[in-house]
């Protein structure tokens, strides 16, 4: 899809926009995402309008909530199935309109490039889940220290659209120009897709710390992103054809350009290497939740991100290369003397 204007073009991955040629988990997910916003809507505003007539005063939209289908963490408890039904839910129209589109086009690339309607349904709603669950396990513990946490408010469980879609696309098509601005002084640059998860993340976080003040909902977003990436990284397992070998598949995705690293600006790299290398050295060496990567997996993994368009980055395995060629360098040369 190619938008030109006068200031600025938008592009996104040539998709099918024909709901019957939407992949089937896109489909499906489109279908519950519009029925359950809309039920929860209808909901909300038989509530409200029941409340009027019957106490002559208008309720407060905000705080009338379903806890069966919106994540409310008090409630959780009691009605389960919120963590599941809760990803498909979103009540503001704005975030229905973006979560929409971007699960409609985004939804349909993606599951074309996994070739797998499962793998999409797992990562949008199993790990959806799983994060709603961290979310309300740490928003329950945080509000024993931070009285701004409150549990009886609903929040948003459906970030791994909005901000876990935007990881995969970094994946398969980093380097792909998603907006390009033109005819503006200074400002005229091309933002790609590598750029999307740190703005959205920027955006909400900013949103969030400026204007609404909801302590919980930046916990959900930053909780969101950290463990789509983990499962990215680390858990999701690639068929064959599709992580480029023959005969076995590959579980995480291991090369250098996904590190979390590489998803913030340079100037903050410095600060944050250190914490991120010992985080892995927690959760590889000594919590042992995953095997630390081996270099043969970096290499295929650079291998697969440089065959989407992933610029090449000097890593491990380029160093271990120099250093064991200096090496076999310096033995020869003791030999020969």
């Amino acid at each position: 899809m190619h938008i030109k204007g006068r200031f600025l073009d938008f592009e996104f991955p040539h998709e099918k926009f024909r709901f019957s040629e939407l992949p089937p988990a896109t489909k499906y997910l489109t279908i519950a995402y519009v029925s359950f916003s809309s039920a929860l809507f209808m909901v909300k505003w038989l509530f409200y309008q029941h409340h009027r007539n019957l106490f002559a005063s208008k309720a407060d939209w905000d705080l009338i909530t379903s806890p069966v289908l919106q994540l409310v963490p008090c409630e959780t408890l009691w009605h389960p199935i919120s963590l599941v039904l809760s990803n498909l839910i979103d009540v503001k129209f704005w975030k229905f309109a973006v979560n929409l589109l971007n699960l409609y086009v985004g939804g349909a690339f993606i599951e074309r490039n996994w070739q797998s309607p499962t793998e999409l349904l797992r990562y949008t709603l199993e790990i959806g889940s799983l994060t709603n669950l961290a979310i309300v396990l740490v928003s329950i513990i945080a509000s024993f220290a931070l009285p701004q946490v409150k549990l009886d408010l609903p929040l948003d469980g459906s970030y791994t659209i909005l901000v876990g879609f935007p990881i995969v696309y970094k994946q398969l098509v980093p380097e792909l120009t998603l907006l390009k601005t033109k005819n503006i002084p200074i400002l005229s640059k091309n933002f790609r897709f590598k750029l999307l998860p740190i703005f959205v993340l920027s955006v909400t976080t900013i949103s969030q710390i400026i204007w609404f003040h909801h302590f919980s909902q930046l916990l959900s977003i930053w909780v969101t992103f950290v463990t789509c990436w983990v499962y990215l990284r680390f858990y999701q397992v690639l068929p064959p054809a599709i992580a480029g070998t023959e005969t076995s598949a590959v579980v995480g995705d291991a090369s250098e350009t996904f590190q979390l690293l590489y998803f913030f600006p340079d100037i903050v790299k410095p600060i944050l290497r250190p914490v991120f290398d010992f985080s892995y050295h927690i959760f590889c060496n000594v919590l042992r939740l995953r095997q630390p990567f081996q270099d043969d997996e970096i290499y295929a993994g650079n291998a697969l991100a440089e065959g989407r368009g992933a610029k090449k980055v000097g890593g491990r395995v380029e160093e271990r290369r120099k250093r064991l060629a200096l090496q076999v360098l310096g033995e020869r040369l003791q030999t020969e003397s």
